[in-house]
């Protein structure tokens, strides 16, 4: 059952195409075409930024808006970000790579006292292009991510981010950081975290080891995560309820099912995240 699902992890990854060009793709024209001869190499970027976006759950423009913002406080010249919506595998709702990109490193004095003044000038205005594309494009990738759409089947949340997590993983970056915006509610044949249209107080322990049977694994490579919705309901269940001892058992589990992919659980939104990503 493990191989199988390890496969299985491998086909979804090909077939939403996450890996197809994975290593070539960037959405962000480099300034550096601007310097010749004199353009420095790029070594593996010290931090990548991975946005998971749940088209499943329905936000509000205060969530949307607080992902994007967040996002934007967080990246500085040198990052690499990717935006990945991801979805019930069904109709046109599939997991996409919204956005792959890095920007560029800001150029060192001793670098720039090698290139000449013109050079220089066309790169310093490039540079200050760049920082407002990447802003737009980001912000325009997330607004796309967001669903609002009832009839999708209810996300495999487990089995999903067990896929997206190659993705993290085969990342060169020093530091790695995920913002998921979920309710980080699993709805699938393996369990249910719903119980007669609330949310169900589970038993963190019991849960994860039901993953363990099913051998349903991920591996984030010390990433640091930080999570916004969690307990969201649709704005249309007016009834929904989740009591504070049901939101800590949530937390618990999802502490523990990062803490064994080799992740940590920095911030937990529920559903607003308070703290801004580090």
């Amino acid at each position: 059952m493990k191989h199988f699902l390890i496969a299985l992890a491998g086909l979804w990854l090909g077939s939403t195409g996450l890996l197809a060009h994975a290593d070539t793709r960037d959405d962000f024209p480099s300034c550096y075409q601007t310097l010749g001869k004199d353009a420095p190499q790029q070594g593996a970027p010290e931090r990548e930024l991975f946005v998971l976006i749940d088209e499943t759950v329905d936000a509000d423009e205060r969530i949307q808006q607080s992902v994007i913002e967040k996002t934007l406080r967080f990246i500085r010249p040198g990052d690499a970000l990717e935006v990945v919506r991801f979805a019930a595998f069904t109709g046109d709702h599939y997991s996409r790579l919204m956005l792959k990109g890095r920007i560029d490193e800001r150029l060192s004095e001793d670098q720039r006292y090698s290139i000449s003044k013109r050079a220089l000038n066309s790169f310093d205005s490039c540079f200050q292009r760049q920082a407002t594309y990447v802003k737009r494009q980001l912000g325009k990738a997330i607004n796309d991510s967001f669903g609002d759409h009832p009839d999708i089947p209810k996300t495999e949340l487990a089995g999903n981010l067990a896929a997206i997590s190659t993705l993290v993983r085969n990342s060169e970056a020093e530091q790695k950081v995920v913002l998921l915006f979920s309710d980080m509610l699993e709805n699938s044949d393996l369990t249910s975290f719903y119980q007669r249209g609330n949310v169900r107080t589970i038993d963190p322990d019991q849960e994860l080891a039901r993953l363990d049977r099913a051998g349903l694994e991920s591996e984030w490579d010390g990433a640091r995560v930080y999570i916004i919705g969690a307990g969201l309901i649709a704005q249309g269940n007016k009834a929904a309820y989740r009591s504070e001892r049901t939101m800590d058992r949530l937390k618990t589990f999802w502490a523990g099912y990062f803490e064994r992919g080799n992740a940590h659980l920095e911030g937990w939104g529920s559903p607003m995240l308070l703290e801004d990503l580090h």
